[in-house]
């Protein structure tokens, strides 16, 4: 049951695949919601650096007619940044899910 209601609190999550889908025809914005000293070190191409304590006061930098993929090191940030995005306005909102801990193991590619 957990599940359904984590779907229902947090939006939903993307596996590797499914957010490099989306990604590449979807037209997603991808945030990163880590540190910057943490992006500099490594990313994912195109993704932006939003830290999620600084995320409510850029909320302008985002299009809420594109999709958003949030992203940090375990999914725990996106978990909690997810639910103000999507009481804001922006109606698709995902979670790449085990963050770029997963991504890493997954051996998705990274920019440096």
């Amino acid at each position: 049951i957990w599940p359904v209601i984590a779907k229902r609190r947090y939006g939903p999550t993307l596996d590797s695949a499914s957010a490099t889908s989306l990604i590449n025809h979807g037209n997603a914005q991808i945030i990163d919601l880590r540190d910057p000293a943490e992006f500099k070190k490594e990313c994912i191409a195109h993704s932006v650096n939003i830290p999620a304590t600084r995320i409510q006061n850029e909320l302008g930098r985002l299009d809420k007619k594109r999709p958003v993929l949030l992203v940090d090191n375990d999914g725990r940030k996106a978990r909690m940044v997810s639910p103000l995005l999507r009481g804001t306005g922006f109606a698709q909102v995902f979670i790449l899910e085990g963050g770029l801990d997963a991504w890493r193991r997954n051996q998705m590619p990274f920019t440096r």
